[in-house]
């Protein structure tokens, strides 16, 4: 509490020299990524211990590669990490002590927070009990209901350069929503190698804690910083070799906490480029889970079935190994990160040159490591194999990432699911 009160006095300081609100806001948010960062790291042996006490357990064996028994519940230590931080803030921010991190009018803190809670309970509740597809669509549909009760809404879209106004109306509401869930399907299905969600849910949610603190939205900002700082915790036990799986508790809420993050930003200030930079930062899951539902839409299966055939998938194919698929795939998110955080101000002239660049490299991506697929029946028929394509090839079922079904299943991080 000292430390937030030396806070507050700096903030009266700044105010008082003409510093504006800028460099308090920013002490406050290093203090929330700080909370974030320990509490998630002290919480991670309570995951643990869950884990084991609710069978929570990917056992190694059949067609799983990893060779002992790993804990997968790490979204308790991640959900309470991030709410535990973002908690502490609200309550100083009713406090005096931290003023600038105040939600926005019109949005019930509150029923955002429930909204989490909601997206949690159901991935936690799937690992443990390995929850039907549709169940687990429901419960993710509710949490983004409750969101929008909570004020996080986006009316509608307006381009300046362009000369056009369009007011969402009633589909407000449904496009929200559907927004959220996508949102959290996305990292869910990207969720297949040790460290690779967390690292790209850290890497994301860093582009959009910068874009968040440029337009001045200090609560989206410290979702953001809160998000950034417990992933980053999570990696030291979540890195190849992983200790413990993030689960859908994990998955699932990282992926809505950055959709809500990425829409009060977006509603906010209503423009195309507040929708589109998003996407772009978020670019590699957009790409996988598109690629997946075009992938087994041309092969006649449902969209609900799993394959081998996301971006880890195929890279291991090519003989890269797990450590080397991770951080190959980082690079290029942060190479769409930067950009999406670029065009966000950029004149137009130059963001149309940056979404030229990123689509290439969006289109060299898919064209590259073919992930819409072939024929049917063709599936692992591409390139060549080294030990880790082989892995790939034997490796375990899913982990079950929501309703378009679990194609992130290497390293024995899946559930008791086949594939």
């Amino acid at each position: 509490m000292r430390i937030w009160r030396g806070g507050a006095r700096l903030r009266q300081a700044c105010r008082a020299g003409g510093g504006g609100v800028a460099l308090p806001a920013y002490w406050d948010l290093a203090l929330v990524a700080l909370a974030s960062f320990a509490l998630t790291f002290a919480l991670v042996p309570a995951s643990i211990a869950v884990a084991k006490r609710v069978g929570a357990i990917d056992e190694p064996g059949g067609r799983r590669v990893h060779e002992v028994a790993t804990p997968r519940m790490g979204g308790v230590a991640l959900f309470g990490g991030m709410t535990g931080s973002l908690a502490l803030a609200w309550l100083l921010h009713e406090a005096g002590a931290a003023p600038g991190l105040g939600f926005p009018d019109g949005v019930d803190a509150g029923l955002v927070a429930l909204s989490v809670a909601v997206v949690f309970l159901v991935g936690a509740v799937d690992d443990v009990m390995q929850i039907r597809a549709r169940t687990k669509l429901l419960g993710q549909v509710v949490a983004a209901c409750v969101a929008v009760l909570g004020g996080v809404l986006l009316t509608g879209v307006h381009s300046g350069y362009a000369g056009f106004s369009l007011e969402l109306g009633a589909w407000a509401y449904p496009v929200t929503a559907l927004y959220l869930v996508a949102f959290a399907n996305i990292v869910n299905l990207i969720d297949g190698l040790d460290g690779l969600a967390a690292g790209v849910a850290a890497i994301s949610g860093t582009a959009l804690l910068v874009l968040s603190c440029r337009l001045g939205i200090w609560a989206a900002a410290a979702m953001a910083a809160a998000l950034v700082a417990s992933c980053l915790a999570f990696l030291r036990f979540n890195f190849h070799p992983a200790r413990l799986f993030m689960g859908d508790s994990g998955s699932l809420t990282l992926g809505f906490v950055l959709g809500l993050v990425s829409l009060m930003g977006a509603a906010e200030v209503s423009s195309v480029t507040s929708l589109v930079a998003p996407v772009v930062i978020a670019a590699v899951p957009v790409l996988d889970t598109f690629a997946a539902i075009v992938r087994r839409r041309r092969r006649g299966v449902s969209v609900g079935a799993p394959d081998k055939e996301h971006i880890h998938h195929r890279l291991l194919r090519l003989g890269y190994g797990q450590r080397r698929v991770v951080l190959t795939i980082y690079a290029v998110c942060v190479v769409f990160a930067a950009s999406g955080v670029a065009i966000a101000e950029a004149p137009l002239a130059a963001r149309a040159a940056v979404l030229a660049f990123d689509l290439a490299i969006a289109v060299a991506l898919a064209w590259g490591l073919r992930l819409f697929g072939g024929a049917a029946g063709r599936e692992g028929d591409d390139g060549p194999r080294g030990s880790a394509g082989a892995a790939a090839e034997e490796g375990a079922p899913g982990r079950g990432p929501g309703p378009l079904g679990d194609g992130a299943a290497l390293e024995g991080k899946e559930s008791p699911r086949e594939a």
